[in-house]
């Protein structure tokens, strides 16, 4: 059976306005959306994954030597993470590593990250690649969203890149390249585990690759008010045939906030699904959670279009926080962290 695919797909090979404007309008109605054109093949994808299935098949005395810190760096072992610590009193059944403190000029993280990944310097070249490469695709994302805000000029920058010059290559952030691990569960009941719990993501945009056959991410539509399945789409071979599958992308609540709620950060969560709970497969994930640099004002985009929302997000601020402060914030509640 085919699950038919509720999100929009558009090809962000050109910045324009004609792309600005699909981008826009998956991004203020769903939140969520598929994106073709992002410069990633096949093999490049299939090698990503194969190096995160082979971390966490090692062993488990040694991934939680590099246990994650208050800083949302290193390895989150299984039941250590809730992202719906509201709804679900158990931690999830899945484990993650966070890679933070990036420098997207060199691609490495200023943080301890396994010595396995640099015992062989292919595994620390696919690392520092993918997060080259994240970063770049992520600004070319923000400036088609500027566009499609037209946001103001100013004598300090153009309204499209508004949003690129606070998300600095050098300076540092919350931006976290993160590959995740949801080990195959058989139930008679999908509804019986979750994977991940319904939650929105803390940042600007986040970037997200899955495999197929992998199924389980889910959002809750603001267009039919219920969960729907976000199945896996595979690449248009018409277009080109190394080209990898669209990649998930979905606005954060920064950029929510940001924009008083125009640009839509959408609940979604991971489950079990029927058919895999069939199979026993276990799910694999690539994401890249984009986020401002750490000193960044989460004060009203100067955008006609934000403007005319009134009491919503940033336009409702009497003072306006940081990025880092809203991300301690929300690290504090998924993770039980006492701030």
């Amino acid at each position: 059976m085919t699950t038919e695919n509720p999100l929009k797909i558009v090809d962000i090979s050109e910045i324009n306005q004609s792309t600005a404007e699909e981008l826009y309008d998956a991004a203020t109605s769903q939140g969520f959306l598929f994106v073709e054109g992002h410069g990633f093949s096949q093999d490049e994808i299939d090698t990503v994954f194969k190096l995160s299935k082979q971390f966490f098949e090692l062993d488990s005395s040694y991934k939680t030597k590099y246990a994650i810190d208050s800083s949302n760096h290193g390895y989150a072992d299984f039941g250590g993470e809730n992202l719906d610590p509201k709804g679900q009193k158990k931690g999830e059944p899945k484990e993650a590593l966070n890679i933070t403190d990036l420098n997207f000029l060199t691609g490495k993280s200023s943080k301890e990250i396994p010595d396995w990944f640099y015992e062989d310097p292919e595994r620390e070249r696919i690392i520092s690649d993918i997060v080259g490469r994240f970063y770049e695709l992520s600004i070319k994302i923000l400036k088609l969203l500027a566009i499609g805000l037209k946001i103001d000029d100013s004598d300090e920058v153009k309204g499209e890149d508004w949003f690129q010059s606070r998300h600095s290559p050098s300076k540092v952030s919350g931006s976290t390249l993160r590959f995740l691990h949801y080990p195959g569960q058989k139930s008679l009941n999908p509804e019986t585990v979750i994977r991940a719990g319904a939650h929105t993501d803390y940042g600007s945009v986040t970037l997200l690759f899955q495999q197929e056959n992998q199924e389980g991410l889910e959002i809750y539509s603001p267009i039919s008010k219920q969960w729907e399945p976000v199945p896996f789409v595979g690449a248009d071979k018409s277009k080109s045939t190394t080209a990898g599958p669209p990649l998930v992308v979905n606005i954060g609540d920064i950029l929510s906030y940001w924009t008083a709620g125009v640009l839509k950060s959408t609940i979604h969560r991971v489950k079990f699904p029927a058919k895999v709970q069939i199979t026993g497969q276990d799910r694999y994930s690539i994401v890249f959670f984009s986020q401002p640099n750490d000193e960044a004002l989460l004060e009203p985009v100067p955008s006609a279009a934000v403007k005319s929302i009134q009491n919503r997000g940033a336009n409702n601020a009497v003072t306006h926080i940081t990025a880092k402060q809203h991300l301690d914030n929300r690290l504090a509640a998924t993770y039980g962290w006492t701030k």
